[in-house]
């Protein structure tokens, strides 16, 4: 009796399993994976399990539903039993990577590499660690190993990029041309070119680029702002604005678009509009310096002079403003032209010196201070900077000969004085 019995056992042990493989199968099917790991613990329980494949089986159930730790402890506690399964190692290296462990991914993608030389997905996988790291140095040897098997555009783009960020920007721009050649519509890439371009000054390059995209993809909202840019540095003002409204009317309400809105309408004098949009950008970001600058020049030409605002934001982008020497130069110049055209003089005086402290070069305040002594009637002090001015000064120019005919009308009036 006792053969019989193990042989029904057998048969009913083996009928058990069969239907659990099937009903495993049918949650797979239809991606049910909570189902099929509580089914693959129930095989896992038997006593001649499959351990190393239900634990990949169960680990790629897991890492499915983002249980990316849990799927690496399914299978540390298999790997004794096959220490080189490479399919075993594999997805534990990848259940590593997508928990977050690194460093832990790159050594066994490392040893990985060292068993199947060739793989390329052991190289890829090792080449993006070290990209996320920002081990770009480390990357790019990596990156052209693999270029050499196989065009692969993520790492061309790696390659690229990695280049850019270690200041190698001929290198980089071989790469992203190599990606224009795959993909010439592709405007991330348009971007990263122009990024480097720009950086070199290279603003006509950047100009047909953007123009030539634009012909095939008139509304794309990565590029236009680009060519709107580049239009503004180029001094075309007028197209620069239709560019940026045109981004507007697409839905890019940010505050690029205001900001280059209020410069260009600055720049051809249409204050009014240059307000507006210089506003709207400080709604967005009221911490940005070279936007508090020009709002309050902006200001300053609509009154005419200096107001409580003007003021008020002149003080805040100095307050904000880590001290850039030029940037420090231009606020405070700007700041003693609003006072000497409210007729402020020695409020003017202050913010001249202050300017040209930031910038010895700029004589021009020398002579500035000099004009508001004369109007304060303060003519020897005036002398003294028209002066100093002149030993500065080039002979010949139009400031020269303002301040020689200045001097001679304060050397006048103080000559009357003494009388």
């Amino acid at each position: 009796m006792k053969p019989i019995f193990a042989i029904i056992l057998f048969l009913v042990t083996n009928s058990l399993g069969l239907h659990a493989q099937e009903r495993l199968q049918k949650a797979m099917d239809i991606s049910d994976y909570g189902t099929a790991v509580h089914i693959i613990d129930s095989l896992m329980a038997s006593e001649n399990a499959d351990s190393v494949g239900l634990a990949l089986q169960k680990a790629r159930c897991l890492k499915k539903m983002y249980r990316a730790d849990e799927a690496a402890g399914t299978l540390a506690e298999v790997l004794h039993l096959d220490q080189f399964n490479i399919g075993l190692l594999t997805e534990l290296a990848d259940c590593h990577t997508q928990a977050g462990n690194l460093q832990d991914a790159f050594g066994l993608y490392s040893i990985l590499s060292g068993m199947q030389p060739e793989n390329v997905y052991f190289k890829i996988c090792i080449a993006r660690i070290l990209y996320h790291e920002k081990a770009y140095i480390e990357c790019i040897p990596l990156c052209k190993s693999i270029l050499v098997t196989d065009t692969i555009p993520d790492i061309i783009t790696m390659a690229a990029d990695s280049y850019r960020y270690i200041g190698q920007a001929d290198s980089a721009l071989v790469y992203y041309n190599i990606l224009l050649e795959i993909r010439p519509l592709h405007s991330k890439t348009v971007s990263k070119k122009a990024d480097v371009l720009l950086a070199d000054r290279k603003y006509d390059e950047v100009l047909h680029m953007t123009e030539t995209f634009l012909q095939h993809k008139p509304d794309d909202m990565t590029v236009l702002p680009i060519y709107g840019t580049v239009l503004h540095i180029r001094k075309k003002y007028r197209e620069s604005i239709a560019v940026f409204e045109k981004q507007r009317n697409l839905g890019d309400d940010s505050f690029g678009v205001h900001y280059y809105l209020g410069l260009n309408n600055m720049m051809i004098d249409d204050n009014l509009q240059a307000e507006r949009h210089f506003e709207n950008a400080y709604q967005i970001d009221s911490t940005d310096v070279s936007l508090l600058y020009n709002l309050a020049e902006t200001k300053s030409r609509i009154h005419n002079g200096t107001t409580p605002e003007t003021e008020r934001l002149y003080e805040k982008a100095l307050e904000l403003l880590e001290p850039d020497p030029a940037m420090m130069h231009n606020i405070y110049g700007s700041r003693a032209m609003s006072f000497h055209k409210a007729e402020d003089y020695r409020t003017a005086i202050r913010y001249y010196e202050l300017s040209y402290r930031y910038d010895p070069k700029n004589i021009s305040a020398i002579s500035s201070i000099g004009y508001c002594y004369e109007r304060l009637k303060e003519y020897k002090k005036a002398q003294d900077y028209y002066e100093r001015y002149l030993k500065l000064g080039k002979p010949g120019t139009a400031g020269y000969k303002f301040v020689e005919e200045s001097l001679d009308y304060v050397k006048q009036e103080l000559f009357m004085t003494d009388l």
